[in-house]
């Protein structure tokens, strides 16, 4: 005869209340002679003490075969490939190991196997669905399933990647982790937690144990372990049958959503793990969990379920505040912070309705992630209806008449005031941001940085607010501007050597417009600069490349051009850092217009190889790259191949006597392959001039080594930034961006050349106001023809012709 269940659980819950030692001597005297009834409360009792354990028990479990024998296995067991070490882990169905595997590849693993009288039809459907969770899954931040197979005796185990970290929560206590780096990693468990819902896997026991941090290359690899609960969404696990039975809770209550808490996990879904992912993201930033374990455990089973479905937790923030009020309590994060947005992220998650909590894993790392870039978060406190309707429900008859007044006055007067300030607000602030636009206009003229303030006030022309006040600044620039150039046209006529003049004219007479003017001055001062040299470089107007080159996307920027030796193709990178694309468009002849752009290669992670250029033969190529066992924050690698058909080989260090401590980076090399040019805007080396300089490294033939890297000197570098060089295929002409003082603003492109490879580079001059602008000119690149520059604004490629020889006149 069945035992009613209401003296059953009576006894259940009267037996945890008491000491262990205490709990047999009682069941006796209340079971009465029922053997049945004691055998099945005893099994309960163990199930509901080993719930913390590697895998999880049921508490209410009816069909667990206990036995009290010992263990076959021990350390020196071979199981098929693999020799048993020491063991690991227990839990309520079976026990890991740490074991070794020798073939085929020698490695240290975690091996998992059913306990010996723990076989039933249930639990090895458990176990199996464990393993086939794991085997379904492929992802940095879940250990992963090795192998599996059976024992001798029909056992089953597995095999997976032994983790051998501790708990996020210890990980993060131990290392006095600030809120930021919690979070960090907080994301990281999430997007693992989101690729197991893609493969229809809900883990329904996240906790901090299941999750354990290691260390991998110097940083910190959360691992989520312990599937042995999963449940599929989307397909059967197993040929065996698995399901939840009513009154088996599946979970540790802690970390448990209100809707496992029912005694029947049947429409569980993935929004159960977005709960106990609140629970863990609670307990990162406040020490403990909504609810406590003790909590819970004294409450007993019908009020611990009630609990985790109805009451409602306090807030992070404020559960912190009570925390810090009482001395005596220890906190992990003494440090913490929370700020308003994670005590919506983490409430939103622990909704009693779970279609209040986040749609998808994914929703909330990218919520946590807008808070640490400082961006609005998707979540908000719960709406002043959505509270003013739990009141209601709570005191139906005295709240409703003062909710309709309440919500009658507020909506009434709210409408009022926003009609009749919402376009006076707009109009205010919109003045204000204008005014100010100009007051940084006028800061900019009183520097006589005249460029900048034309740049600042010329797009408020036609504004209303500012119209006038505009108007009245630009014509005080112009009247400047115009001063300036008889003040400069009067030193010219004084001393017509003086080349600078013509580039300070040539500058303001581009403020006011005068292109032709402006083009005449620029010609003299390059012409100037060129007496007795082997040529002149005189520039045509500027023209953006269309979108066969330049995407569409405002949030994509192309960089770094470079044409290929037959000038059929050109090359552009898009992105930076963790993800770089090149692309690359062809054309007929030298005269076609350019083809659609295609995707070539796509590059990420810290070892991306950004390329350079190829020597003249094809035959060497040299880029720069953030490897790993490199010598600083960026090498020098180099390529070859033996013929132009031929496979490039790996990518090869260039070695110590280049690359250093430093940064070497956006390469050059010569067309004979003797010289290679590089920058280290990034981290500067010794010896510099400034805030980032040119260099050259150079070698006596193609054979030999390269030799220690000579910086460019003064002539060149200046006390500011200069960077990206190139050098043109016939290696007299040097091009490179620079932040030096005297510019148009921003970055200026700048050249400096030689009479021969073996001559010296001269002076570096500014290319004017014909390419340069208030804003960045970056990566100049010569085609190899000589008859076209490349350079990079907006994030956009641009082009100029270049005009041999200089041809400007009045």
């Amino acid at each position: 005869m069945v035992p009613d269940r209401r003296d059953e659980e009576e006894i259940f819950h009267a037996a945890i209340a008491r000491p262990r030692e205490q709990r047999l001597g009682y069941l006796r005297e209340a079971c009465d002679g029922d053997t049945k009834l004691l055998a099945h409360i005893q099994a309960m009792l163990q199930s509901y003490d080993a719930q913390d354990n590697f895998l999880e028990s049921q508490p209410l479990a009816q069909n667990v075969t206990l036995n009290d024998s010992d263990l076959k296995e021990a350390p020196g067991t071979v199981i098929g490939r693999y020799k048993l070490l020491e063991q690991i882990g227990e839990g309520g169905m079976a026990v890991v190991y740490m074991a070794e595997q020798e073939q085929p590849i020698r490695r240290k693993v975690a091996l998992k196997i059913i306990k010996l009288g723990m076989d039933t039809q249930q639990v090895i459907a458990r176990f199996e669905a464990e393993r086939q969770a794991l085997a379904l899954m492929d992802h940095p931040n879940i250990a992963k399933v090795l192998d599996a197979g059976a024992t001798e005796t029909g056992r089953p185990y597995f095999v997976m990647e032994l983790v051998t970290g501790v708990s996020i929560t210890e990980y993060c206590d131990k290392n006095s982790l600030c809120t930021k780096e919690r979070l960090a990693l907080f994301i990281q468990v999430c997007n693992a937690v989101q690729h197991a819902h893609q493969k229809g896997i809900v883990h329904r026991d996240l906790k901090p144990t299941n999750i354990l941090v290691i260390q991998r290359e110097g940083r910190a690899v959360p691992k989520v372990i312990d599937f042995g609960i999963a449940k599929a969404t989307k397909q059967r696990l197993t040929e065996k049958t698995l399901f939840t039975r009513y009154a088996h809770i599946i979970g540790t209550p802690a970390y448990m959503s209100p809707e496992q808490a029912e005694l029947s996990d049947i429409d569980v879904d993935t929004r159960s793990d977005i709960y106990s992912l609140g629970v863990l993201l609670y307990e990162l930033l406040t020490g403990t969990t909504p609810f406590g374990e003790e909590e819970l455990r004294k409450a007993g089973y019908a009020e611990m379920t009630r609990i985790i479905r109805e009451k409602e937790p306090l807030r992070p923030s404020t559960r912190l505040t009570q925390m810090k009020a009482q001395t005596s309590t220890q906190i992990r994060n003494p440090k913490s912070k929370i700020e308003n947005d994670l005590d919506w992220i983490v409430m939103k998650s622990l909704e009693k309705a779970r279609d209040r909590r986040y749609d998808n894993v994914s929703a909330l790392a990218e919520d946590v992630q807008r808070h640490l870039n400082e961006e609005p978060v998707s979540a908000r406190a719960p709406s002043a209806t959505y509270r003013l309707r739990k009141f209601l429900r709570r005191h139906p008859l005295r709240a409703i008449a003062a909710f309709i007044i309440t919500v009658l006055v507020i909506g009434l007067a709210g409408t009022l005031i926003l009609l009749s300030n919402e376009r006076y607000l707009r109009s205010t602030e919109v003045s204000l941001e204008q005014k100010n636009v100009l007051s940084q206009a006028e800061f900019f003229f009183t520097r006589e940085e005249f460029g900048s303030a034309l740049a600042l006030v010329r797009p408020l022309l036609d504004e209303s607010h500012v119209k006038k006040e505009a108007s009245i600044l630009n014509d005080r620039i112009l009247r400047a501007v115009r001063r300036k150039v008889q003040h400069i046209t009067d030193k010219i006529e004084t001393d017509s050597e003086d080349i600078d003049s013509y580039f300070f004219r040539a500058r303001c007479c581009d403020y006011l417009g005068e292109d032709k003017k402006a083009a005449f001055d620029m010609s003299q001062y390059i012409a100037a600069g060129s007496r007795g040299k082997t040529f002149a470089l005189t520039l045509g107007k500027a023209t953006r490349l269309g979108p066969s080159v330049n995407s569409s996307d405002p949030s994509d920027h192309e960089w770094m051009p470079r044409i290929s030796l037959d000038g059929l193709s050109l090359a552009v990178f898009r992105g930076y850092d963790e993800m770089l694309e090149k692309w690359v468009i062809t054309r007929l002849d030298n005269h076609s217009l350019w083809g659609n752009p295609i995707l070539e290669n796509r590059f990420s992670g810290p070892a991306t190889i950004v390329p350079g250029m190829t020597t003249k033969d094809g035959l060497e190529f040299y880029g720069w790259s953030d490897r790993p066992g490199g010598y600083g924050h960026a090498d020098i690698v180099m390529m070859k191949r033996e013929t132009l058909e031929s496979p490039w080989s790996g990518p090869t260090n260039i070695g110590p006597l280049v690359n250093t401590r430093y940064a070497e980076e956006v390469t050059s090399i010569s067309p004979n392959g003797l010289e290679i040019y590089f920058c280290d805007m990034d981290f500067p080396r010794p010896g510099g001039n400034g805030g980032g300089d040119l260099w050259v490294a150079r070698r006596i033939s193609i054979e030999d080594p390269w030799q220690k890297p000579l910086n460019l000197g003064p002539e060149i570098n200046s006390p500011a930034s200069d960077s990206r060089p190139h050098i043109s295929a016939d290696g007299l002409k040097l091009l490179f961006d620079s932040r030096r003082a005297g510019g148009y603003g921003g970055a200026d492109l700048y050249l400096t050349r030689r009479s021969g490879v073996e001559a010296p580079w001269e002076p570096a001059i500014n290319l004017g106001p014909q390419i340069n602008s208030p804003v960045d000119e970056l990566n100049p690149a010569i085609s190899p023809d000589g008859q076209m520059l490349l350079f990079v604004r907006y994030g956009d490629i641009w082009m100029t012709p270049i005009i041999y020889p200089a041809d400007y006149s009045e």
